[in-house]
């Protein structure tokens, strides 16, 4: 990817991170920020009402080296309502992009570079994530965007859990990327009225980039520096019947609203078969 633009001509990035409970992944992220190349940004730590001491460490120990504006919420929102506190206000603030981070990654210093050089210089992307991939072990690939099938109800990251070989070097239209690392134009968010907050955890960034698409805006792999997500392949993963009955109807509540009726008999089995995958999955310890 080209070099990130000079600072005069740079577009103003908005890093929104959602965090909570992040004491042992916090720090390593806003570590890895401090070495960004881009000029122009502003990080927007967003607090889901975390327990633990995260959210005052990061101010204790970032706020004088990093852009840092922290955001205390006064009970957990969940996903898209506490990101969407965040894109608020950068969009108040006038940023031109803005970038949604887990708060248990590691950012490459050319990330927010290589998205804003590929967004700026195209058409019709409007969504752009980058090459992810697992902490451990090194190289295996999390998500290279992500494809949807209307017909069998499925939702794959590309690549998951594959070497990275150089398989996915090159840019690519994709479904949709992942909310762990999605940057938008401020247009985009304006004009969708930011994530769907009736999706409050999982499909919300899937939903994101369909109602994009009716727009006329894609969504664009960009085949970054890996950013790295601080999960493995044996231990990462929704495991718990909680989160899998949530993830199973916001599934249901996504297909109900972008798939035609004559798809639901094909979505129905695609979902037996899902539920039997995840089942495989969990019980082998590799659901992620």
């Amino acid at each position: 990817m080209s070099n990130p633009p000079q600072k005069e001509n740079s577009a103003q990035v908005g890093i929104v991170i959602l965090n909570y409970n992040g004491h042992y992944v916090l720090p390593i992220l806003l570590e890895s920020l401090t070495e960004l190349d881009y000029p122009t940004y502003k990080i927007y730590l967003v607090d889901n009402a975390s327990t633990d001491d995260s959210i005052d460490d990061a101010e204790r120990r970032w706020s004088d080296k990093l852009p840092l504006e922290i955001m205390r919420n006064e009970s957990n929102l969940l996903f898209s309502a506490g990101n969407n506190r965040g894109i608020k206000k950068a969009l108040n603030d006038g940023m031109d992009y803005v970038l949604l981070l887990n708060n248990d990654t590691i950012v490459p210093p050319t990330l927010v570079g290589e998205l804003v050089g590929f967004l700026s210089k195209s058409d019709n992307a409007g969504i752009a994530g980058p090459m992810i991939h697992f902490g451990e072990p090194e190289g295996h690939i999390w998500g290279a965007g992500g494809m949807v099938s209307t017909w069998w109800g499925t939702v794959r990251h590309r690549g998951i859990r594959e070497m990275d070989i150089g398989q996915f070097d090159s840019p690519e239209k994709v479904d949709y990327v992942s909310g762990a690392a999605l940057m938008a134009s401020a247009e985009v968010f304006r004009k969708l009225d930011m994530l769907d907050e009736s999706f409050p955890m999982y499909y919300e960034d899937t939903d994101f980039c369909f109602r994009a698409k009716k727009h006329g805006w894609e969504s664009w792999y960009v085949p970054t520096s890996p950013l790295i997500h601080l999960v493995s392949i044996a231990a990462g993963g929704q495991t718990s019947s909680f989160k899998i009955r949530r993830r199973f109807w916001a599934g249901m509540k996504f297909f109900a609203r972008h798939a035609k009726w004559y798809q639901w008999p094909t979505i129905i089995l695609g979902q037996i078969y899902e539920a039997f995958r995840v089942l495989i999955l969990v019980k082998s310890g590799k659901t992620g």
